[in-house]
């Protein structure tokens, strides 16, 4: 059966080339034909020519290139699409994703497991805050979206069906280890050490991280739109107790003159218009919702071994 390998590449320097060919030599022994997917992501560099010339002398690879930068979720999406094999295992070009670890993840599959993920044992962050920047985007995201992916990464095996449903989806904007988890198959898990990033340096800084991380957690969340309803409801609340103070001054005599009309206003302006943004977040919600179009469910596909 064939195997493919999905790399998405960007920029990845001269150090591209051994990278990728430690990555088949990793997962020759697995004992299947192997198909090696190169997603160049719009590099400014020569890695996709890089890729092309090693495509010429090695009918293994393969390469597919976008015309500019789309991401690294749209990588992973081309490389799916594109891989032929009954299984596919997607990881990255630096090697700090073990290749390794083919083999035993190709194992975890004959075995039955429709997923296989490798989780981060060990991150191996550059910094303390890196590492507190990493927990705390986990954490916020099993509160808001209800799934736990912490330490999942990238690297995953996924079998021919399990493509095919991550295909389907018609989401533009995808979030692959939380689009997998979503999907709720049965899988393995492997847990890895981050390996030392074989290469130029990492192009993500904290910026574009956290861009990242919001993209995701609103992704899988609409719970930032219903806040807006609680706080009108609070506003609303608030709002009524200080109506009451204000009329109950007004009779005793106590109100200072005026003082009883603007914040009777005040009061029903504001109230209103928190109450009403929290309706029309509501019913927004739910066009966000829609407007995804994942199935309403997934078929479970009983485990089977492969020979």
């Amino acid at each position: 059966m064939l195997i493919s390998l999905v790399v998405p590449a960007y920029n990845e320097g001269r150090q591209l080339i051994a990278n990728l060919k430690q990555i088949l030599a990793a997962a020759e022994p697995c004992g299947h034909d192997l198909e090696l997917v190169v997603v160049d992501d719009g590099s400014r560099d020569d890695s996709a020519a890089q890729v092309a010339q090693l495509a010429i002398g090695d009918s293994r690879v393969r390469l597919v290139a976008f015309t500019r930068n789309f991401g690294k979720e749209a990588a992973v999406y081309a490389g799916l699409e594109h891989a032929q094999g009954e299984a596919v295992i997607v990881l990255d070009a630096d090697l700090q994703h073990p290749p390794r670890l083919i083999s035993q993840m190709v194992q975890e599959w004959e075995e039955g497991a429709q997923v296989v993920e490798a989780v981060k044992q060990k991150r191996n962050d550059a910094s303390k805050l890196d590492a507190w920047l990493a927990k705390g985007f986990y954490s916020f995201y099993r509160k808001l979206s209800g799934f736990d992916i912490e330490g999942h990464s990238d690297f995953k095996l996924l079998d021919r069906q399990v493509v095919d449903l991550y295909l389907q989806l018609p989401e533009r904007y995808r979030f692959f280890r939380g689009l997998v988890n979503w999907l709720g198959v049965d899988g393995a898990v492997i847990h890895f050490e981050v390996e030392p990033r074989a290469g130029e340096a990492s192009r993500w800084n904290k910026v574009s991280l956290l861009r990242y991380a919001l993209n995701n957690v609103t992704a899988f969340s609409a719970l930032p739109l219903t806040i807006v309803t609680w706080l009108g409801c609070l506003t609303l609340a608030v709002g009524f107790a200080l109506l009451v103070i204000s009329l109950w001054q007004k009779i005793t005599g106590s109100a200072e003159e005026g003082f009883t009309t603007v914040n009777v206003l005040l009061v029903l302006v504001g109230g209103s218009i928190m109450t009403s943004l929290g309706i029309i977040g509501h019913y927004v919600s739910k066009i966000y919702h829609e407007i995804k179009g994942r199935p309403i469910y997934i078929k479970k596909v009983p485990r089977r071994k492969r020979s």
